[in-house]
């Protein structure tokens, strides 16, 4: 069983690479023109004033082998006063893409290629100063030649992309909770509707508990009152014959009526 610093350590990991995989879901989207509604919707703005950093996040990827890298470095102009191997230095457009050097560079917004391999880069070619020579001149659209995801959002040293990002972020967090607004609000509405059932039983019960009430109370007066009005009274045998014609009389009467 893990323990409760191993468990944490595998959450955050679980949750950097599912960030990750839901950035670069939005990066292919962004490039490719198929955007989500909410996130055209988040981005208008930012497509129209930012577009040539926006519309096209990522070149190709391209296949630069050993004899690419020999033949760029005989060709260059500063990389042999600089590395003591052969390489190429990428240059990286986007002013905030690479801000401290890549893989080894030297200079700010560059990366460096030392081994053959695929990488995102847009080759073209130049000729020399003052020769008619050229060589081949390598470019990135962002450092390591995708964008990447800046957590904290810093306005220093951060892409447009990632920066597009967390205003689709933001976007779908107001909708969350304006939803949860909408949510908590029906919740209350429930809570008070269910209260004031309560209040109408309670009311109810009492009204019936004190009507019940009253009604014992004024049996127990009707009772004390009549039991006030006979005391002191001593039936005799001629009284109760007395009432007991009467009664029998009147029940003969209603009888022949």
């Amino acid at each position: 069983m893990r323990s409760k610093r191993n468990r944490h350590k595998c959450k955050d990991r679980r949750d950097y690479d599912r960030t990750r995989r839901k950035f670069y879901g939005f990066v292919y989207r962004l490039h490719n023109g198929c955007l989500k509604v909410q996130e055209a919707k988040a981005l208008r703005y930012e497509l129209r004033g930012r577009n040539e950093w926006l519309k096209f996040c990522y070149d190709p990827l391209v296949y630069i082998s050993q004899e690419d890298i020999d033949r760029h470095f005989e060709n260059t102009i500063w990389e042999k006063d600089d590395y003591p191997f052969n390489c190429i230095e990428v240059w990286v457009d986007d002013p905030f893409a690479c801000p401290y050097g890549g893989n080894g560079a030297v200079r700010h917004n560059a990366w460096l290629i030392s081994e053959p391999g695929y990488y995102r880069v847009s080759v073209s070619f130049r000729t020399k100063a003052e020769s008619n020579t050229k060589r081949t001149h390598y470019t990135m659209k962002h450092y390591n030649g995708m964008p990447y995801f800046n957590y904290h959002n810093d306005r220093n040293y951060n892409n447009y992309v990632s920066r597009a990002y967390h205003q689709v972020l933001k976007h779908y967090s107001e909708i969350e909770e304006s939803i949860l607004k909408k949510k908590r609000e029906i919740e209350e509405s429930i809570r008070l509707e269910k209260r004031e059932i309560e209040y109408r039983k309670a009311c109810t019960y009492n009204r019936l508990k004190n009507a019940r009430i009253l009604k014992m109370i004024t049996a127990r007066q009707k009772v004390r009152e009549q039991s006030n009005r006979v005391r002191g009274v001593t039936p005799t045998k001629e009284t109760i014959a007395f009432f007991q014609a009467l009664a029998i009389g009147s029940a003969i009467k209603e009888k022949v009526v």
